[in-house]
């Protein structure tokens, strides 16, 4: 009894701390680009470690910040080849249109590979408490997982895609590694079924609203003085442009939905036996205004608000996030080497299909 008392009077709920300033990353990051243009690209590398360091290094959780252990020359390596991979796949489909799909194909059965080892390399280059991540799937598994289930989802229409997605995303959880200790997460179907109810409920309250508030103010209005749309285009292009716009916040309004449901059910549900588990309280309108506002702010910089976004977005989901500390991560130990290759996480981020949990 004593040892039970003792062990909870140990265990401790902290806040994730990010102390990242806007201006200061966007100096460092415009720097970095600044650097990789002239060097037509092959500072890139440095970039992106100098960046995701920066991140990693004002994320703080109960007194110990994570660490990237990457170095620029792995991440160079890995482009060069994933580069390289592209250029032969635009060769061959250049000069033999055939010899392109059978590249395609070759590429498709390679993709499960490539996100696996994208996925290792990002979490065995990071480190908290100076024990490293690591990530256990097999390419068999993650084939039927990464390939077979989105296929049985568009099959079904979409009315598998809640099913597949709590699969995929137990499948990646639960091989994540941490002191050679793998993850557990309690995630449940219904659940994403429900997320797919409210997206569905929210996508047609949106449209029919903006139909109708379009309808009353734009079309209506006209009608009602006895004019018509009828050889106004400027009337039609601005109920047009509205009503795209429109269109787009929705996009947005669903994104924040199915992302902040989707992360608090994952963190809420996910725990390492004996050493830590989380909580998650996002706050659904905050993000789809926080989501909506970085859009408008990359839009009118022309992208230079970028780095700006990255912050506010770490910034605002550390807040939202708690680590509940177990006494069992005192005694962890790292298991993991830092001799893995990015060619898995640099090619699979080169034709758009990075798993990254970063």
């Amino acid at each position: 009894m004593t040892e039970i008392t003792a062990e909870s009077a140990a265990s401790k709920t902290v806040p994730i701390e990010f102390s990242g300033q806007k201006m200061e990353y966007t100096k460092l990051w415009l720097v970095n680009m600044l650097l990789t243009i002239i060097t037509f690209g092959i500072y890139s590398a440095w970039a992106k470690v100098r960046n995701t360091q920066y991140l990693y290094g004002h994320t703080q959780v109960d007194g110990h910040r994570l660490r990237y252990l990457a170095t620029p020359i792995q991440i160079l390596r890995g482009r060069i080849i994933a580069v390289a991979l592209f250029g032969t796949y635009a060769l061959l489909n250049s000069l033999n249109p055939l010899a392109g799909v059978a590249a395609i194909l070759v590429l498709l059965g390679a993709m499960p590979w490539l996100l696996i080892q994208g996925i290792k390399f990002s979490l065995r280059m990071t480190a908290y408490r100076d024990v490293r991540f690591s990530f256990h799937a097999t390419y068999s598994n993650a084939l039927g997982y990464f390939f077979l289930l989105p296929l049985a989802a568009v099959l079904t229409f979409g009315l598998a895609m809640p099913w597949a997605l709590q699969k995929v995303h137990k499948y990646i959880h639960e091989n994540i590694s941490y002191g050679g200790k793998r993850f557990k997460l309690d995630s449940r179907v219904g659940h994403y079924y429900m997320i797919m109810f409210v997206v569905a409920g929210t996508i047609i309250f949106a449209m029919l609203a903006i139909l109708a508030v379009f309808g009353v103010l734009g079309v209506g209005a006209k009608f009602a003085a006895g004019t018509g749309l009828e050889g106004n285009s400027e009337a039609v292009d601005i109920i047009v442009l509205s009503m795209l716009l429109g269109f787009y916040f929705i996009n947005y309004l669903v994104a924040a939905i199915v992302q902040s449901m989707i992360r608090n059910h994952i963190m809420n549900n996910l725990k390492l036996e004996s050493v830590v588990s989380f909580n998650s309280d996002i706050r659904i309108p905050a993000f789809v205004w926080l989501n909506f506002s970085n859009a408008l702010l990359i839009i009118f910089t022309l992208g230079l608000g970028y780095p700006a976004t990255k912050i506010r977005k770490n910034a605002f989901l550390a807040a939202a996030t708690q680590a509940n500390i177990e006494p069992g991560i005192e005694s962890l130990m790292n298991t993991v080497s830092d001799q893995d290759s990015a060619i898995g996480e640099e090619a699979a981020g080169l034709f758009d299909a990075d798993f990254s949990l970063t």
